[in-house]
């Protein structure tokens, strides 16, 4: 004769895997963002990553799923609060979890927007200064790329085509960042060139 575990005790486990596995996922990539990809950038330049660039599509999504991960761990923190078969440690504990990969995403968040406690607070801000020969073809004039990655992922940074010279300040660098730039030259009919010889610069 088979056993069938009580319908309270397998939802019990689901909640209960489901909100550790979210807390820790979500904790572990923050923490990565936060504080040890710095440290594997400095002694790793080749390696890739794995913080998006404030503001791009990558960084947008990632603001999405840290959301949505930080509501589905509370409504399951509800659940587990509710279940009469956990026990008061056991639901303390996933509480902490809960709270502590909920704040280390505020912190993420306030980290990778782009706005800088310097910033905020009108101190010096780091910015960065472009140079670059002319295109030898007649350009109607340039665009300006940049990526945290060397030789992939390069977002547009200048709003309107740079005509007229062959300079640009980038002012939305954040300190202890390296960069990569590349300019493409663009023709009257909007047809953008390859890319040019790249450019790293690490903002102190």
């Amino acid at each position: 004769m088979s056993l069938v575990p009580p319908v309270r005790s397998v939802v019990k486990s689901r909640v209960l895997l489901i909100t550790w596995a979210l807390a820790l996922l979500l904790a572990l990539y923050l923490i990565e963002n936060l504080w040890v990809d710095r440290w594997i950038q400095a002694r790793f330049a080749g390696l890739p990553s794995l913080v998006p660039e404030a503001l791009t599509p990558a960084w947008f999504v990632m603001f999405v799923l840290g959301g949505i991960a930080c509501v589905v761990m509370v409504v399951c923190l509800v659940l587990v609060a509710r279940h009469g078969r956990i026990s008061l440690r056991g639901k303390v504990c996933t509480g902490i979890a809960v709270v502590g990969a909920c704040v280390l995403w505020g912190v993420w968040f306030s980290a990778t927007n782009g706005t800088t406690p310097a910033a905020a607070a009108g101190q010096h801000k780091h910015s960065v200064t472009l140079t670059w020969n002319a295109s030898t073809s007649t350009v109607a004039g340039y665009n300006v790329y940049r990526s945290t990655v060397k030789g992939r992922d390069y977002v547009k940074i200048n709003a309107a085509l740079v005509t007229g010279q062959t300079s640009y300040k980038d002012e939305t660098v954040q300190s202890g960042t390296t960069y990569y730039y590349v300019t493409r030259a663009v023709d009257a009919k909007g047809r953008e060139s390859l890319d040019s010889a790249d450019v790293v610069v690490k903002v102190p």
